[in-house]
């Protein structure tokens, strides 16, 4: 405890005043006369010690009486646990949360304007000539400048909730670092963080210990509940006309009570396309599903929609995906009897198929530049391969073709070299006898829906002759058939966006026998199904910064390209930047806001985008103010505190901050406690 004007205290020698009084007492005896000694009777008496205590107590009543006044005057306070100096035009930092969890209600009305208000009651406080900096969750760049207390006061006035999420240690090391920069500012430096401080977000443990005074002012909610969409996925990735899709929504329920028997839609193209119930018990979460099938190609734009109060950026979780009209392969054959004995196989196969267009071209005549425009590509019984066709191959296989390999066995060699490019098992010699296709990967997704029974001991096509595969402990490869040898006769292996699809044995008249079997349709009609790109339906806002455009999508470099939010119809130009993979957009900072975008070329509908909300602000677990302080001690930041009682004026509270704890009150108090201590001494003492 310090004082502010010590030379008060000299006045506490007036403490002789009632010693001497005591020890010297002017009490003057009264001389009473009467004649009879029974008036003696009426006198009550008093015991010594009993009169020498109450005399005791009135001088100390006295004594303590003179003290705390005293010390009245001479301003007594405890110093802040800070160093700071008050020096002159110091620099005040103010962290205002913005997040969504600021929507939430107090006592005071909504999260958010308390804040605000706070806010103002701190710049007010303050001198003239202090600058001030504004931080919110946006990390906007105009708040980088000093404020002077108007500026201040209108940059907070124009303050808004945002979806955007940041941790408090980046606010604080921002501040030090940026308050450093400031030579010619040589003052203290003060941030106030005012936020309800859930715990997803406060990371006291990641500051770095500067010359900042920190305080922490928690802002209490009422008691609420949260109901949300936490995300959503399909277990297939790929989407086709007719397809039955099934989607999954997890549903967390924050709060203490439990929900029965509410909604949740599904709206495909502004229709509602599938609707279910949910229940779920109170701080648990569920996993819901929704079936429906796609009856139109195109693009989709969905919407999975609950219903709560009063958070509403996370009842919804948007969708969107293409539907492919058609698909297109592409059998590159040769010259040689065998290559054209297998085309004719896949050609009768695919002939008037509407969803799977084939063409066909002559190794010799082909434009490797039409590769990347198909989904999958078949290289039947080809014996040799050019440098620059295997290159454009590959670069087609990145970007998401699949590739179908029926291996020649004349030219082992060419094989092996396209083998190696997908890290996929090379050929180690020729089995010459018959072996007949004896296992089905019947639990891979591939034969998942081929066949509606399984027979005990089906009988499967004999492969005249197989090439056998060195192991590859490397490789990823997954194997789908085998011979009764264990020899694998096909498997497949992912190669960045694509997939290699290799055979063991070449399609051609000797092996009829698989062409003629019922394994043969569904096998290679599922590989080109497979074959269609993998689209991601959705995106957390602020995780997703770009979009690629790849080469098979038509895009005029010349021309506007836009990204335009439908639900609002604002645009915006990305950056555009060039790559082997085609045409990269950058949009970072420039998509603030959940729902559907589309990416525009010439008006003309390039890709679609979905973008939600961060759920970390649905989650509503805060830290009260001794798990704030504890925080602290364990993080050793010796110049941070918790403000305590909020709801008071920030006046006192800057009192404290600059002065200490003011405890001048306390002393008039006591003070006039004890002088009421000695009346009641003398009055009711008898």
């Amino acid at each position: 405890m310090k004082f502010l004007f010590p030379t008060f205290l000299f006045a506490l020698f007036s403490i002789a005043i009632p010693i001497i009084i005591h020890l010297f007492s002017f009490r003057q005896y009264k001389t009473v006369y009467f004649s009879n000694i029974s008036f003696l009777k009426n006198i009550k008496k008093e015991s010594k010690n009993k009169s020498r205590l109450k005399q005791l107590l009135i001088l100390l009543a006295r004594i303590l009486t003179i003290v705390f006044l005293v010390f009245a005057f001479a301003r007594p306070y405890v110093p802040a646990n800070t160093e700071t100096k008050n020096q002159p035009n110091q620099i005040i930092g103010i962290y205002v949360d913005n997040s969504f969890s600021m929507n939430a209600l107090s006592e005071k009305g909504q999260l958010l304007e308390v804040a605000r208000n706070k806010a103002l009651e701190i710049c007010l406080a303050y001198p003239a000539g202090t600058k001030f900096r504004l931080f919110t969750n946006d990390l906007k760049p105009k708040h980088q400048h000093l404020f002077n207390k108007e500026q201040f006061i209108q940059q907070v006035s124009e303050m808004q909730i945002s979806p955007v999420v940041v941790p408090i240690s980046m606010i604080y090391n921002r501040f030090a670092i940026q308050s450093d920069n400031i030579d010619n500012l040589k003052t203290d430096k003060h941030l106030y963080f005012i936020s309800d401080f859930q715990q997803s977000i406060t990371d006291i443990e990641n500051f770095k210990e500067e010359l900042v005074f920190s305080y922490f002012i928690p802002l209490e909610t009422n008691d609420i509940a949260n109901l949300f969409i936490d995300s959503c996925w399909v277990e297939v990735p790929a989407h086709r006309l007719k397809q039955e899709e099934e989607i999954f929504v997890k549903i967390k329920n924050n709060s203490n009570q439990d929900y029965q028997n509410l909604p949740l839609k599904l709206l495909l193209n502004d229709s509602i396309k599938s609707i279910t119930n949910f229940s779920v018990n109170a701080n648990e979460e569920i996993v819901a599903s929704l079936n429906y099938t796609n009856n139109s190609s195109g693009l989709q734009l969905g919407k999975l929609e609950i219903s709560d109060y009063p958070f509403t950026h996370d009842n919804n979780w948007h969708i969107s995906y293409f539907v492919e009209p058609q698909l297109k392969a592409l059998a590159i054959f040769a010259n040689n009897e065998s290559s054209k004995q297998g085309l004719s196989y896949i050609s009768s196969l695919f002939k008037n198929d509407n969803f799977i267009a084939l063409e066909e071209m002559n190794i010799r005549n082909l434009q490797i530049s039409r590769l990347n425009s198909f989904n999958t590509i078949f290289l039947v019984n080809l014996e040799s391969f050019s440098s620059g066709f295997l290159n454009e191959l590959k670069t087609s296989v990145a970007k998401g073709t699949s590739v179908v390999i029926f291996p020649s066995k004349n030219n082992t060699e060419n094989t092996n070299n396209l083998l190696a490019m997908f890290n996929a098992s090379q050929i180690a010699g020729i089995d010459t006898s018959k072996q007949k296709i004896s296992g089905v990967d019947f639990d891979n997704r591939f034969f998942e829906e081929v066949f509606r029974k399984k027979e005990q001991n089906p009988i499967y096509p004999e492969i005249n002759g197989h090439l056998r595969f060195a192991q590859n402990v490397m490789s990823m490869e997954t194997r789908l058939l085998w011979f009764q040898n264990n020899d694998k006769a096909l498997s497949t292996v992912n190669y960045e966006d694509g997939k290699i699809w290799t055979f063991a044995f070449p399609l051609e008249k000797k092996n009829e026998a698989f062409a003629r079997d019922v394994l043969f349709v569904p096998t290679l009609y599922n590989i080109v199904l497979y074959s269609m790109p993998k689209q991601d339906m959705s995106y957390v806002l602020g995780n997703k910064t770009f979009i690629e455009i790849t080469g098979s999508q038509t895009i005029d470099l010349n021309s506007k390209i836009e990204i335009e939010h439908k639900e609002t119809g604002e645009k915006f130009i990305p950056n555009k930047n060039i790559s082997t993979r085609g045409t990269q957009l950058d949009f970072s900072g420039q998509i603030v806001s959940d729902g559907h975008y589309l990416v525009l070329n010439n008006d003309n509908i390039l890709a679609s985008m979905a973008f939600n909300y961060d759920r970390k602000e649905s989650v509503l677990n805060y830290f009260t103010e001794n798990e704030l302080q504890d925080k602290i001690e364990i993080s050793q930041l010796k110049n941070a505190r918790v403000i305590q009682n909020t709801s008071q004026n920030f006046s006192k509270i800057f009192d404290e901050i600059q002065k200490g704890k003011q405890l001048w009150r306390w002393c008039l108090l006591l003070a006039l406690i004890f002088i009421l201590t000695e009346v009641a001494i003398i009055r009711f003492w008898k």
